[in-house]
């Protein structure tokens, strides 16, 4: 039994790894010194409603005369500051958190692993499913680049939905209505 569930989860964590070299890049890139080191909200320095009302760069979206991007990402913004309280100094580098984007990325391929099980996909063949979207070149972006993180983040609430709305419909008997 022990053997069979490494032989099942161990080869979608192995895929994710390739993407483990990226927590030694230590340059801040492009906008991630605005969006995480710069923005008061990411650092956790904020009132929490204020994440809520401001934008992922941390300026207001209700406007005031300042500049807004008007993308909105408080979930992202509270994982970065989550990350600052737990970490707190050490943040001042990216590597911590690069660290959490790939464990976020981890983490869903062995939610891609569920759900495809949960779907009766066999054995085989949902351990290649989670690989492939394990080492897929696709998730790099969203995982070196720290301003990707709401992307994965969306993938894990997605994920999660799907699995939990297949738990809700298997529970429902057979020939009720949804």
């Amino acid at each position: 039994v022990i053997r069979d569930a490494i032989l099942l989860w161990l080869p979608p964590v192995l895929c994710a790894a390739i993407y483990v070299p990226c927590v030694t890049y230590s340059e801040w890139y492009i906008d991630e010194l605005f969006a995480v080191l710069r923005n008061e909200d990411a650092r956790g320095e904020t009132p929490l409603r204020e994440v809520f009302t401001n934008d992922f760069w941390g300026n207001s979206l209700r406007g005031g005369g300042g500049w807004t991007h008007k993308s909105y990402r408080p979930i992202s913004v509270l994982s970065f500051a989550w990350q600052f309280r737990l970490l707190g100094e050490g943040l001042f580098r990216p590597q911590p958190l690069r660290a959490f984007n790939v464990a976020l990325h981890t983490a869903n391929a062995l939610l891609v692993l569920v759900l495809l099980r949960q779907l009766r996909i066999s054995r085989q063949w949902s351990r290649w499913g989670a690989c492939l979207f394990a080492a897929h070149p696709v998730h790099v972006e969203n995982i070196v680049y720290l301003v990707g993180r709401a992307d994965t983040l969306a993938t894990t609430g997605w994920l999660m939905a799907a699995l939990l709305h297949l738990r809700v419909r298997s529970a429902r008997p057979r020939g009720s209505p949804p």
